[in-house]
């Protein structure tokens, strides 16, 4: 098993449970070809930033690398998504898509860790605030959609699939009574 970081010095853990930590760069496609060098199957993870020229760095690379199969983690309905995040994953998954490759695009909808500051607030007596009125969204933890991530890696029969990965859809009423009834 490799993994392949910007920064190796912040992944010395994982090097000393004997896990090969790799240095590779979205930004410096020299260091993603030697990160990939070998590699049979690959997670992508989308990247902060410049996503888009990152992201296809990154397929390039894989494809240069001979990489056997692509997990990406992508996004919610990520095609006819209208979110101002999906102009990344749709360009991703097309960029996949022109490759060889056999994939797996692992369509995250939304993780709970990013209403951690709304949750403190509502266990601390504020009142949820939001402008998302009736709309639904399916949260749930990162650990959650990592553990889908690795059965997908780990097992057969996902090539060229596409799994919109979800916790139970609820409006953000829903989930601030979900949280007065596990906080009363």
């Amino acid at each position: 098993m490799a993994v392949s970081v910007r920064d190796p010095k912040k992944a010395e853990e994982l090097s000393a449970r004997g896990v090969d930590v790799r240095q590779g760069d979205f930004d410096h496609q020299e260091t993603l070809d030697a990160a990939f060098a070998g590699i049979d199957r690959i997670l992508l993870v989308s990247a902060d930033g410049a996503q888009i020229r990152q992201h296809a760095n990154a397929v390039a690379a894989a494809e240069r690398a001979g990489v056997g199969f692509i997990a990406y983690t992508s996004l919610a309905k990520a095609q006819e998504s209208t979110n101002l995040f999906a102009p990344t994953h749709q360009a991703t998954e097309d960029a996949i898509l022109k490759t060889s490759i056999p994939y797996s695009f692992l369509r995250n909808n939304w993780y709970l860790e990013n209403e951690v500051s709304s949750i403190q607030g509502v266990l601390a007596g504020a009142p949820w605030v939001t402008s998302a009125g009736d709309c639904k969204v399916g949260w749930a933890l990162q650990q959650d959609y990592a553990e889908a991530a690795a059965a997908v890696l780990a097992g057969t029969g996902h090539e060229n699939t596409i799994y919109e990965l979800s916790g139970k859809p609820l409006t953000q009423e829903e989930i601030a009574s979900a949280l007065g009834t596990v906080s009363a």
